[in-house]
């Protein structure tokens, strides 16, 4: 069983994709962010509005990215300054997942690009075609850091086992 999803982005960890989450949801659209964390595909919900992913994961199921028929957009941020951040929350390094994401498929954008307004319109209109671009609220927004509440963020790790059962992951991580 699967569910319609109408748009996606791609990122490296602290690319932006909390942020863009929220930019992306309006009163005619949901964007879900890291949403396999969570549930299963099946069971996301927006409700009647456009659905949308902003994930830093996805790029590992690279057959489930295939079947969709949507615009999926790469925010392509230099990994050392990815990594960085993550130390200083005391996280990881994006080592593992580097090759998956380099092969994603999708348009590319660079995360420098979400903070230039005319490269904004072009993402928005990308993956929201037909939604008029909410300047006021982009600058606002712009304003802002948004990311989830690391303490409080947990995976699921029965939705992770559930996908690796259904052969999503058909990438592995080096």
């Amino acid at each position: 069983m699967s569910v319609s999803v109408d748009f996606v982005v791609l990122g490296l960890p602290r690319s932006g994709t909390t942020w863009l989450a929220n930019w992306l949801t309006t009163d005619r659209s949901l964007c879900l962010h890291d949403p396999f964390s969570r549930s299963l595909p099946e069971l996301w919900d927006a409700g009647g509005k456009r659905l949308g992913i902003s994930c830093t994961g996805a790029y590992l199921m690279p057959g489930w990215l295939e079947s969709l028929a949507c615009p999926v957009a790469v925010i392509e941020r230099d990994p050392a300054a990815c990594d960085l951040s993550l130390r200083e929350m005391g996280l990881p390094s994006t080592w593992p997942l580097r090759r998956a994401f380099k092969s994603a498929r999708g348009k590319r954008w660079r995360f420098e690009d979400i903070w230039q307004e005319e490269k904004a319109r072009e993402l928005w209109a990308f993956l929201l075609p037909g939604l008029a671009f909410d300047a006021p609220r982009y600058r606002l927004l712009c304003e802002m850091q948004i990311q989830p509440h690391i303490g409080k963020w947990k995976p699921d790790p029965s939705v992770e086992a559930e996908l690796k059962r259904r052969g999503f992951f058909s990438v592995t991580e080096d």
